[in-house]
């Protein structure tokens, strides 16, 4: 192999290996929007705004859509999201359909539950 070959794969691999001095960004867990997170959301309005900045793969469904929950009481669909000023949330979590069930009883939502806790 010639060395011009060989230099473009030793850059790629000194570049790909490179370090980014140690800034990274903590994970955040899929399923849950903290109230660290909401907080560095600051020009979010409500629970829609937030969750299509933090999660926006939680409002994109197939043919089942998620059932909204605020403090265990159901309110309807992703549509009711819009009414829940972002100032009042501590917390949003996704819910599977199987843990939507087991909080809220078999017909809690085949497409899981977006489960909001407010102050």
């Amino acid at each position: 192999m010639k060395i011009k070959h060989l230099i473009p794969i030793i850059f790629m691999l000194i570049y790909g290996c490179a370090s980014n001095n140690g800034e990274r960004r903590p994970s955040r867990p899929r399923n849950i929007i903290s109230q660290e997170e909401i907080q560095e959301n600051a020009t979010a309005l409500n629970a829609y705004d937030i969750i299509s900045f933090a999660r926006p793969a939680w409002l994109r469904t197939r043919d089942k859509t998620p059932v909204v929950y605020l403090n265990g009481v159901q309110l309807g669909g992703l549509d009711q999201l819009s009414n829940i000023s972002s100032s009042s949330i501590k917390e949003l979590r996704l819910l599977t359909p199987s843990e939507a069930a087991v909080l809220y009883g078999t017909g809690a939502g085949m497409g899981g539950a977006i489960d909001i806790k407010i102050r």
